[in-house]
């Protein structure tokens, strides 16, 4: 009887060692993977991950200057969501999301996101509402654009047609420049795209999603616990 249940025991470690392998790896052979501090999907990023990184999830602000080990959280408010993005010195955090830009700031820094203040002056740079030549402004997440020129956007495969512009889709990876594909070792709901000053590009998201069209769930979390994908050089 006691050599029974020293079996049942031992099958349950096992089950449950095997229920909470992660199925994303820390590294790939192009890129590096930083994960969420909390159970949500991550909106924005901003930085570099050899010195400053912030990070956004619906309703908070975390920092990081060890390339992801350690997460700090600089803002947090009951309403969101909230996005990280910088105008030539200063860091903002956005309100709204209209196209894959970046509008109406509510905060600034200028401590590289230790500390945040009210923003509530005018900037013709976040006004949703001057809207120039069909052209919102704002900070573009997605596409980006890098200093040669290269275009980066999320790509959306739909489902049923894979011509279709509306309806029910999954985010495999990337496009540059419109045609060639890039896609990541995990399937994930991407949310938008970051370049740093050495060009290298970061893709942010959720968890890593499983059967998707048929019975959607997270694979390795129940809120979706985001991550961010940094590609190890320049993307050609």
């Amino acid at each position: 009887m006691k050599h029974l249940l020293f079996c049942l025991l031992g099958i349950g470690i096992i089950a449950c060692q095997q229920a909470s392998t992660d199925t994303i790896a820390p590294e790939y052979d192009n890129w590096y993977v930083l994960r969420s501090p909390i159970d949500r999907p991550i909106i924005s990023v901003w930085g570099d991950i050899d010195k400053t990184l912030l990070i956004s999830t619906t309703f908070s602000i975390f920092r990081s200057t060890d390339r992801g080990r350690n997460w700090q959280p600089v803002k947090e408010q009951s309403s969101g969501p909230l996005a990280v993005t910088a105008y030539r010195d200063t860091l903002f955090i956005t309100s709204t999301m209209a196209g894959g830009t970046l509008v109406n700031a509510t905060y600034f820094s200028l401590d590289d996101g230790q500390t945040w203040a009210a923003y509530r002056r005018f900037n013709p740079k976040f006004e949703l509402n001057l809207v120039v030549s069909g052209r919102v402004p704002g900070i573009s997440i997605d596409p980006v654009t890098a200093t040669d020129g290269a275009t980066y956007k999320i790509r959306q495969y739909f489902y049923r047609d894979t011509t279709k512009t509306v309806g029910v889709f999954e985010t495999p990876g990337v496009t540059a420049n419109a045609s060639r594909r890039i896609n990541l070792p995990q399937l994930h709901q991407l949310q938008a795209l970051h370049l740093d000053s050495k060009e290298r590009l970061y893709i942010v998201g959720s968890d890593a999603v499983c059967d998707g069209r048929k019975n959607f769930h997270f694979c390795n979390s129940s809120g979706g616990r985001g991550v961010v994908y940094v590609s190890k050089k320049p993307l050609p």
